[in-house]
């Protein structure tokens, strides 16, 4: 008897890992790709949380860059520092910073003596640890050199510790990720880039 069954000669497609994480824009376009060398960017698929700015942040993507969603086809990009959606001709806006600092922490009602409980600093939706790598564009100043020039992680709590990979290997603790950005992106010659 044949089996009537015939649905693992056809199978389902399967969603890649990589998208259920929200890894979903991929670069088309890299200025930073030069004749055969493909560039730090070309065809890496990154989120929108690593595309999007925060409201104090300043870019570090290279204008010209061309990120293309691989579900819906539609298209970012940066230009003179803004993110723009090509789709509809309009500037994507900035993340919005949360001013009142005690609403943040869930301490409206806290009396001086109590003491501040500290809320993790969101990072991601799930507000998990993450990986990172610096990648250099252009060195400045001639002591790291360029690409891949120190790895780094960001705490739950919002804490960032990097390590740098060219000698002498200094390590370097920061509140925060956008302390991170605002000393060592170098006017966006050095990009941040999440591996997690």
């Amino acid at each position: 008897m044949v089996d009537k069954n015939f649905d693992y000669l056809f199978p389902q497609a399967k969603v890649k890992p990589a998208e259920l994480r929200g890894y979903v824009w991929k670069v088309i376009i890299d200025p930073t790709r030069v004749d055969d060398d493909p560039g730090m960017f070309f065809g890496r698929l990154f989120r929108m949380i690593d595309i999007r700015l925060n409201r104090d942040e300043k870019s570090t993507w290279p204008d010209g860059i061309m990120f293309e969603n691989i579900t819906s086809g539609c298209r970012l990009t940066y230009k003179d520092g803004l993110l723009m959606d090509l789709t509809n001709s309009k500037v994507i806006q900035k993340k919005p910073r949360i001013r009142d600092r005690s609403r943040r922490s869930g301490c409206q009602n806290q009396t001086k003596g109590e003491s501040k409980a500290r809320k993790p600093n969101l990072i991601s939706s799930n507000s998990q640890m993450r990986r990172f790598v610096l990648i250099r564009v252009e060195d400045l100043t001639g002591v790291s050199g360029t690409g891949e020039v120190a790895e780094g992680t960001v705490f739950s709590s919002g804490l960032a510790v990097i390590h740098w990979l060219r000698e002498p290997f200094a390590m370097g603790v920061y509140q925060t990720l956008e302390d991170v950005i605002s000393v060592h992106s170098h006017e966006g010659r050095t990009q941040l880039q999440f591996i997690d």
